[in-house]
């Protein structure tokens, strides 16, 4: 049996733990993305937005003639924003914006760890490894695709300033990004199998 049937068969018997370690990991990853924000950039929220979602994306398909422009488009529309204005001047100190591609991005780095959580079993070798560098190196890079903006720096900027690193590694480091978010993925993914091999039954040996 591949450790891919073995797998898919641990995912549909313990549904319910991979869909409770999803949304846990979701929670949590929100979670601490706003307690940096606020401990790092000047304070807690005072401004909540909800935006019409539906209606944007309907008005962006019906004006955009290309399929492409489209899906970027819908891609970069904001869904939820939170942050902090000046309380004179009214001006962002720090504002978060949850986007669809944003969305995206944070519903399946929750699934895969979700999964890898959920379908249970004993951490060995390279699958603990694997994992932890996979989720390390995501949920850093992660927020790059939300539109998190503080004293003119991008997100990607801002996660790694608050960190205590130099602008010239940010910039280096953010050329790095659109190959390392895949890698990152790919560890992940690496590390899902490595605990599913170790349901594989161990083929029987006949003895003469």
């Amino acid at each position: 049996m591949s450790a891919l049937l073995v797998l898919s068969a641990r995912v549909r018997t313990r549904w319910w733990t991979v869909v409770a370690a999803t949304l846990t990991v979701f929670g949590l990853y929100q979670a601490l993305i706003f307690g940096i924000l606020v401990a790092s950039l000047g304070g807690a929220p005072n401004h909540v937005r909800l935006y019409p979602a539906w209606e944007n994306a309907r008005r962006i398909v019906r004006l955009t003639p290309s399929t492409a422009d489209v899906a970027v488009l819908i891609a970069r529309e904001p869904l939820l924003e939170y942050g902090r204005r000046h309380p004179v001047f009214g001006a962002a100190v720090w504002s978060f914006e949850l986007t669809w591609s944003s969305l995206l991005f944070f519903a399946s780095f929750s699934v895969l760890v979700g999964v890898y959580l959920g379908i249970g079993g004993p951490v060995v070798g390279w699958g603990a490894v694997g994992s932890l560098s996979g989720a390390g190196v995501v949920g850093l890079l992660g927020a790059s695709v939300s539109s998190l903006t503080h004293c003119g720096l991008g997100s990607f900027g801002v996660l790694l300033a608050v960190a205590g690193i130099s602008v010239a590694t940010i910039q280096w480091f953010g050329r790095l990004e659109p190959v390392l978010i895949p890698a990152g993925y790919a560890l992940i993914l690496l590390a899902i199998f490595a605990r599913a091999r170790g349901f594989v039954p161990a083929p029987v040996v006949a003895v003469a």
